[in-house]
This record gives structure tokens, sequence and C-alpha cells, in this order.
């Protein structure tokens, strides 16, 4: 994404989901084949293998205006390429420190384990998290924190 690729706002939170090609894209496009919905705000990349994510592509999503971001991937037992779900955890983890150090709710992060044509797990917690991100975003969760007003003149 480039500056210009913003996320367009449409009202609600856009999410970024990033997808193993692998065991958890079957589960996506299983999804689709099955009719099954997940929320329209959820904008799927697709990945060779989640262990090749970078910790710059959480953080990028998240200064390109991402409400939330969640990766897919495979179950420990099931990685095509034996260490990349663990990778993914591991960038994870560090993902959730750092945004904890930004003042991003780590709530706004989640990891899936997605096992091969796995459709309603991947319907069922997309939309749990939308759902999370949406709470986090609503006027009754955001806390009030008196801004002293200036009239940007010197005196």
């Amino acid at each position: 994404m480039t500056k210009k690729d913003t996320l367009r706002n449409t009202g609600a939170p856009q999410i970024i989901g990033f997808v193993c090609n692998w065991g958890a894209y079957s589960g996506v496009e299983m999804a689709g084949v099955e009719q099954r919905q997940y929320p329209e705000n959820v904008k799927l990349v697709r990945l060779p293998c989640l262990g090749r994510l970078h910790l710059g592509h959480i953080l990028k999503s998240f200064e390109m205006g991402a409400g939330g971001v969640v990766l897919l991937g495979c179950p420990p037992d099931d990685c095509n390429y034996d260490s990349g779900s663990e990778k993914a955890k591991g960038v994870m983890l560090q993902a959730k420190q750092l945004a904890n150090l930004l003042g991003i709710n780590q709530k706004r992060l989640d990891l899936i384990e997605v096992p091969v044509g796995g459709s309603d797990i991947v319907a069922e917690r997309l939309t749990a998290f939308v759902k999370q991100v949406n709470k986090l975003d609503s006027p009754k969760s955001k806390s009030k924190i008196p801004v002293a007003v200036t009239s940007g003149k010197r005196s």
C-alpha cells in the first residue's frame, strides 16, 4: 500500500486479514462456496505462508487506517512449511507488545488457526473479531479525556 491507497472510510473500521495460501485460504474459499457470510469490511491479503509476514506489514496496516489486523494461518501440525505458523505466532506476539507501546489496543489484533476447509471457523471468528473491533470504536467505549483548547495565538 502507498500513501494514496489509504483505506476508505465507509463508516465501519476496515480490517486487514493476512491469509496463508494453504489451509487458511482453503477455508476462505470454502466459506465462499458454502455462502458463509463474514463482514465485508474485511480485506484479505493472500501470502505464500503466514511465516513470511513481517511485523512491518501489520504496523503499515494500522498506519494506513486499518481498525484491526487479523492473521489467518494453518494450525501448527498442518503447516505446509513446518515452522510458518510458529513464526506467525512470534510476529503476533511482537505486534501486540509494540501495539501496547504505541497505544493501540491489543484487541485490534488476532490470530486465527484455520484447518483445511475450515469455512465455519473463518466465518465465525472473522465476524466475532469485527464485532470486537466495532465495540472498541463505539462512542461508549471511548474514554473522555479532557483536551486543552487553545486559540493558537501567542501572547
